[in-house]
Formats: C-alpha cells, structure tokens, sequence
C-alpha cells in the first residue's frame, strides 16, 4: 500500500512537471515569435503607360519608372507603392497599389 502511494506521487509530480513545461511553451514573449514569423514576399512588375517618367516609393526604395518600361520588384505584402512628385496623371503622395498576393506574377499597369 505504502509502495503504491510513493508511485501514485511520483506520477503526479511527473504531470505537473510535464504541464508546466508545456504551459511555459505558451508564455513566450510576442517578439520572439516575430523573429519566426515568415515574411511573405510578392514578386510582380510595374509599367508606367504615361509619357511622362513617375517617381515612386515603394517600401523604403525609391524607383523613377521611366514611360513604356517594365520593372521588376518584390516586395512585402502590405507595402505602399506611392507617387513621390506631382506628374499629370498623379498627385504627389497618393497611393498607388498596397501590395497584395493577387499582384504575384501580375503586372500593374500606370496609365
């Protein structure tokens, strides 16, 4: 009787032992997990269809888009692709595409 109650109390500490471990898992802070977090990159093109060249932000890069040109870029969903100077077909400042999934392997077209 006595060997089955040192048993049933080695098991239980076990268990807690083991749910503490387990529940400490849980108690990581938020930016260690931010580490972690995959970063989703989007790769598409941007052409300028105006006459005129469009100077654009995009991230923190800045990109001149010269008239009837492909360009290449990858970027991080949500980015901002922003006009940086006032040209006839857009104001500066405004906000040209936010950078989605639906872009990948699409062309974006300024007109």
């Amino acid at each position: 009787m006595n060997r089955r109650l040192v048993v049933g109390t080695m098991v239980m500490a076990a268990a807690m032992l083991a749910g503490q471990a387990a529940s400490a898992e849980v108690a990581v802070p938020a930016p260690l997990h931010a580490i972690y977090s995959h970063v989703k990159l989007v790769s598409f093109n941007v052409r300028n269809d105006t006459k005129e060249p469009i100077k654009v932000k995009a991230g923190d890069t800045e990109v001149t888009l010269q008239p009837g040109k492909l360009v290449p870029m990858k970027l991080e969903v949500g980015v901002k692709i922003v006009a940086e100077e006032t040209t006839p077909s857009f104001a500066a400042g405004a906000v040209l595409s936010v950078v989605s999934t639906d872009l990948s392997d699409a062309t974006l077209a300024l007109k």
